[in-house]
């Protein structure tokens, strides 16, 4: 595995968004190696767009794990 390979969130897990602004919490649908992005949908939307696999690791700009939630 290549040492800036990015681990992928499970799919069907819940996270929120740390920007306090946006009160967004979104569902990880599916995930696309192939382009490296992660198919999100945001529950109080219902909008569905895409993530860089990046933004999920709990740091500011990015999601963290819904409080809660189970972490695999």
């Amino acid at each position: 595995m290549h040492p800036s390979a990015q681990q992928y969130p499970p799919v069907g897990s819940r996270w929120q968004d740390r920007d306090r602004r946006a009160k967004r919490t979104v569902q990880v649908v599916r995930i696309d190696p192939a382009k490296r992005r992660v198919r999100i949908h945001c529950l109080e939307t219902d909008v569905l767009s895409w993530a860089k696999p990046e933004r999920f690791n709990g740091k500011s700009g990015g999601y963290q794990p819904l409080p809660g939630a189970k972490r695999r």
